[in-house]
């Protein structure tokens, strides 16, 4: 940790306390909070107070959970037996807990990250942004934990292998979007195939009772599994060898700002970010290219099942504003980015401080204006479905 105010803080990133989810599947995010403000200049204070209050209650209206028991003995023989399960949460941490000490974070992630992340979609991407946040912060304890999230709630992004489609042969990511677009609004094969998974989750006969009643979850894991090509075959770009991050970093921004504060889409920036982080540790070209290849179907995915492709006249008119502006110079932008940073420490979503730390990390490398803009663009919590008048499947006290 270079940033000292991330160090005065790393006990909290070390509690054990609580569950790493609240009534039933909601993601405690509570560390991803305390890095992310952190990093965009929050004072000590301001990071304890807001660890705190949301422990106490978080911004859905309920409190963060107290950390569960198990009577599971996870070992080196039996840890893929319950992936995808939602079962044994605080027996994979004790796990992890010793393989990244045996191991060190670099080794644990070289070990079974590879393997996880093909589930990365699951928990709505936040065990993912878990683990990125962690091997950000280079804290041991929560990597463990991060990675037993990854374990407890995996969703694979494809069931078999992938096929051909019409929108494999896009040159890069950017072309990959707008024919993705493009046939959401007129290709009515493309929908016919994604409209009956999503209006009968239920017809996926496998997934869990929690992720039903998510409503969100249940869509996202309905459309993998259903593999449809459009949403998961591997495009061309992926296979050519060359590093797409930039691209990445770009179309996932305009996808942002074509739909300006979208609570759905701006996982998309702060998952892309996580996977980023964990490629440059596992420092492979070639898994690279397979992280960048999971990513694309899991955006796809999700967009396709929570209908958040925009208007592909929209998309390229974006795309022409920014192509035409020149990078961020002078001291003014960086001020309004420093006022934006400022807004999100006020902020109890804490969505938005990860936002910003995000894209003012990504605007520093090339000062792209459209970076700086979709910063801006705060998100609100979302109303909950009507699904959570139910009680939750996944009770406090039950074996985790």
């Amino acid at each position: 940790m270079t940033n000292p105010t991330l160090s005065a803080v790393a006990d909290l990133l070390d509690d054990r306390s609580y569950h790493i989810e609240f009534n039933g599947h909601l993601t405690n995010h509570v560390k991803h909070a305390v890095i992310a403000l952190a990093e965009i200049g929050a004072p000590e204070g301001l990071i304890r107070a807001y660890y705190t209050e949301y422990a106490r209650l978080t911004a859905y209206g309920f409190p963060l959970e107290p950390k569960r028991t198990s009577s599971q003995v996870i070992d080196a023989d039996n840890w893929r037996e319950y992936v995808g399960q939602r079962v044994h949460f605080t027996a994979y941490h004790e796990f992890f807990d010793t393989e990244v000490r045996r191991l060190g974070i670099d080794g644990a992630l070289a070990t079974y990250a590879p393997e996880l992340l093909s589930g990365w979609i699951g928990a709505f991407t936040h065990a993912t942004i878990h683990l990125g946040w962690a091997v950000w912060a280079g804290h041991p304890g929560m990597t463990a934990e991060a990675l037993a999230y990854l374990t407890f709630s995996a969703v694979p992004v494809t069931p078999g292998d992938r096929t051909p489609s019409p929108y494999t042969a896009a040159a890069d990511p950017w072309e990959s979007l707008v024919r993705l677009s493009a046939g959401w609004a007129d290709d009515p094969d493309f929908r016919s195939a994604v409209e009956p998974v999503i209006e009968h989750t239920d017809t996926v006969t496998e997934l869990h009772p929690e992720l039903r009643r998510s409503g969100l979850q249940a869509r996202v894991a309905a459309i993998a599994a259903a593999d449809i090509p459009a949403l998961s075959d591997t495009p061309a770009w992926v296979r050519d060898g060359t590093d797409r991050r930039e691209e990445l970093r770009r179309a996932v921004t305009l996808l942002y700002l074509a739909v300006p504060g979208d609570f759905v889409v701006l996982h998309l920036i702060t998952s892309l970010f996580a996977l980023e982080v964990i490629t440059d540790r596992l420092g492979s070209p070639a898994e690279r290219d397979r992280i960048h290849d999971l990513f694309w179907a899991g955006l796809r995915i999700i967009l396709a099942a929570e209908t958040k492709i925009p208007d592909p006249r929209k998309l390229r008119a974006l795309a022409d504003i920014y192509r035409d502006e020149s990078p961020d110079s002078g001291e003014l932008p960086a001020a309004e980015f420093e006022v934006t940073a400022r807004r999100a420490w006020l902020e109890d979503e804490e969505h938005n401080p990860k936002l910003v730390f995000v894209l003012r990390q990504w605007w520093g490398e090339d000062r792209w204006p459209a970076y700086r803009h979709a910063a801006a663009q705060f998100t609100r919590t979302p109303l909950l479905p009507p699904s959570f008048d139910e009680p939750p499947t996944d009770q406090t006290g039950t074996p985790s």
